[in-house]
């Protein structure tokens, strides 16, 4: 499995993220299923692109929704809680 998601400490400890990897996780033609792995070790699989809301929107991500139909059940996670993702080896994005 391959990690993704880039972070960065600016002056005053404020985190920032580089999103590129999960939105061209989530773009992807066709898409491929992947995990977020949060720094708990928590993964969170993403099954499907419409799957993934990104709140207020992809330019100032504050919150990033991931639910499941079946059963009914959703993740709520802020940009500090991200490590990475994770894809199966077969089915990893070309670099």
């Amino acid at each position: 499995m391959a990690r993704g998601l880039l972070c960065r400490f600016l002056e005053g400890k404020v985190m920032t993220v580089d999103y590129s990897a999960l939105f061209a996780a989530i773009d992807a033609k066709p898409f491929k299923p992947f995990k977020i792995e949060l720094v708990s070790g928590r993964q969170v699989d993403v099954n499907h692109p419409e799957n993934v809301l990104i709140l207020p929107d992809r330019n100032r991500v504050q919150l990033i929704e991931v639910y499941w139909t079946e059963p009914f059940d959703m993740v709520l996670i802020w940009p500090g809680g991200f490590a990475g993702l994770l894809f199966p080896a077969s089915e990893a994005p070309a670099a």
